[in-house]
C-alpha cells in the first residue's frame, strides 16, 4: 500500500524536476519555457503546500496533540518564509527577466532543500505513524485535492 510519505516525496521529485526545467530554460535564455515551467512550478508547489497545511498537518496535529509546537508548526513557519519569495519569482516571470528569476529561485531553493529533507526524514514518517490504518483515507483526500 502506498504511504503518505511515498506520495509526498514523489510530489517533491516532480516539483523539483519542473524547477530544474525552468532553471535550465532561464540559463539558456528560453524565456517562453522559463515562463511555462516557472509558472507550473509555482502552481505545483503552492498546491503541495495547501495539501500539507489543509489536510496533512491538521490530521497530524489532531492525532498527536502537537498544536503549539512540533514538526508541523515548524513546517508551516518555513512555508511562510518560502511564500515571501513567490512574488519575486512571479515578477521575474512576468518581466521575462531570466537573471531575476534565477536569483529568486536561488533564494527559494536555499530554503526549500532543507525544508523538503525535514519533511521526508521526519514529518512524513511521523504522519504515517500517527495516522496508522487511517492513513489510506487521508491519502485519498490528498490525491483528490491534487487533481
Amino acid at each position: 500500500m502506498e504511504s503518505i510519505s511515498n506520495y509526498m516525496q514523489e510530489d517533491h521529485v516532480l516539483i523539483d524536476g519542473i524547477a530544474e526545467r525552468a532553471a535550465a530554460a532561464a540559463a539558456a535564455g528560453d524565456l517562453a519555457a522559463m515562463e511555462r515551467d516557472g509558472t507550473l512550478f509555482l502552481q505545483r508547489l503552492e498546491r503541495h503546500i495547501e495539501m500539507e497545511e489543509n489536510l496533512l498537518f491538521p490530521a497530524f496535529e489532531e492525532r498527536t496533540g502537537m498544536t503549539a509546537a512540533g514538526p508541523s508548526v515548524t513546517m508551516r513557519e518555513e512555508h511562510v518564509q518560502m511564500k515571501e519569495v513567490f512574488p519575486q519569482i512571479r515578477a521575474a516571470i512576468e518581466a521575462k527577466d531570466a537573471a531575476a528569476y534565477q536569483r529568486a529561485m536561488q533564494a527559494l531553493t536555499e530554503m526549500l532543500m532543507p525544508h523538503n529533507m525535514k519533511e521526508e526524514q521526519m514529518m512524513y514518517p511521523m504522519l504515517d505513524d500517527a495516522m496508522g490504518p487511517d492513513a489510506a483515507g487521508l491519502l485519498a483526500e490528498v490525491k483528490e485535492m491534487a487533481t
